[in-house]
């Protein structure tokens, strides 16, 4: 599996149907009106426990149903994803239910698109604020307080140290919204999540579009847009990471790569319990000019007019511990993708994806199945089954939406 070192690891082989049964158990499978989904993190350890967080729902409005689903990546803890998921759905909800009510049928894509953004980027600037205001007078006043005033401070003052973790916490977010008609898509994406629409032509095939960038140290843009910010900081980059820590280069929360140095040093890096590294002060001593991470994200709006006989859609929204799973068999980020569509659509076409695991109807369960081995028993089986003491695999949360 590429993990653990030379050491020998232990797994059980699974027969079938048990092995398909434990997939879909241990990946919280679940089809909700034209949506599957799956949750995936095998390590049984209570410290390795899943951060991703999926939501899908239908919202009804006079002009029919709209659609919404997101993904959420939380990264460093839980914190801040949990507050992402019960947040910004609703954000978006009230926002647009607003905005139809006040266009009366007359919706501009531009309009929609900017509700999206909104959402996110207004969910991440009260998350920084609550914190800040907890030190009144900038960083000026944390200056002058002492090392015991800001401990009493999170100590004491309400909600302070759940206002403090979640801006120690991050999480990427990719949304989607579906309009009645089903012939409009919004995705609006922050960070290293992806979106992938497949498309059956009218021969049959299915075929990728990606829908989504990569806000991470593999799009060479993203990096020259932070080497731009930070001219002559060596430190602000390191192996494509952000300080040498960070892999999305755009996220919720992580305030420390966002806020004046002295709130890391002075506040947040007392809360050991709640860092991922032992000595934080390592990667807080780099931060120079912040922001080093952007909290505004990129949105596509794509019109889909019904047309050939025989055309069908589905979008694929993943966390980026799918592409981790199908690092080692594709070249290109275009080859897998057009995998993931042969393996989305053979499931809605009722071939099981090629998935080699009995056929099932949840096109998303399909795709996890092919990316943990497929017919490949042994595979699938050591996926599941290792008895690893560290995490052998990142989170993995597929979303399938059938257009």
């Amino acid at each position: 599996m590429g993990r653990g070192g030379h050491r020998r690891w232990t797994y059980r082989i699974l027969p079938e149907p048990t092995l398909s049964n434990e997939l879909r158990r241990m990946s919280n499978a679940f089809s909700k009106g034209h949506c599957d989904g799956v949750l995936l993190q095998p390590s049984p350890l209570h410290e390795f426990r899943n951060q991703d967080r999926a939501y899908t729902e239908s919202w009804p409005t006079p002009s029919g149903a709209w659609t919404f689903n997101a993904v959420f990546d939380g990264h460093v803890g839980h914190a801040t994803v949990d507050h992402a998921v019960a947040s910004i759905p609703n954000m978006v909800r009230r926002s647009l239910q607003d905005y139809l009510h006040a266009c009366r049928g007359a919706v501009s894509p531009d309009t929609i698109s900017k509700i999206l953004s909104d959402a996110i980027t207004t969910f991440d600037s009260a998350l920084l604020a609550e914190f800040v205001a907890l030190f009144p007078g900038g960083v000026a006043g944390l200056q002058r307080m002492s090392d015991s005033q800001i401990r009493w401070v999170l100590q004491n003052r309400p909600n302070a140290s759940q206002a403090s973790i979640r801006c120690l916490h991050g999480s990427t977010a990719l949304l989607s919204l579906t309009d009645p008609t089903r012939e409009h898509i919004w995705i609006c994406n922050l960070g290293d999540c992806q979106a992938v629409l497949a498309t059956r032509g009218a021969t049959g095939r299915w075929q990728p579009a990606w829908l989504s960038t990569l806000h991470d140290g593999e799009n060479a843009s993203e990096l020259a847009r932070i080497a731009r910010e930070h001219p002559g900081e060596r430190d602000a980059l390191e192996h494509n990471r952000v300080i040498g820590f960070l892999g999305p280069t755009r996220s919720l929360g992580d305030a420390w790569l966002k806020l004046p140095a002295i709130y890391s040093q002075r506040v947040l890096a007392g809360l050991r319990d709640h860092w991922i590294v032992r000595q934080p002060e390592t990667y807080i001593s780099r931060v120079r000019t912040p922001p080093y991470v952007s909290s505004t994200p990129d949105v596509v709006h794509l019109p889909l007019p019904r047309s050939a006989h025989g055309r069908r859609h589905a979008l694929l929204l993943c966390s980026d511990g799918l592409p981790d799973l199908y690092e080692a068999r594709f070249v290109s980020r275009q080859d897998m993708a057009a995998h993931w569509a042969r393996v989305i659509g053979g499931a809605l076409d009722g071939g099981g994806g090629g998935s080699g695991s009995g056929g099932e109807t949840n096109a998303a369960l399909a795709l996890l199945r092919d990316a943990l081995g497929g017919s490949d028993i042994r595979a699938v089986s050591q996926n599941l089954t290792v008895e690893m003491e560290e995490r052998w695999m990142d989170d993995v949360t597929v979303l399938v939406q059938r257009l």
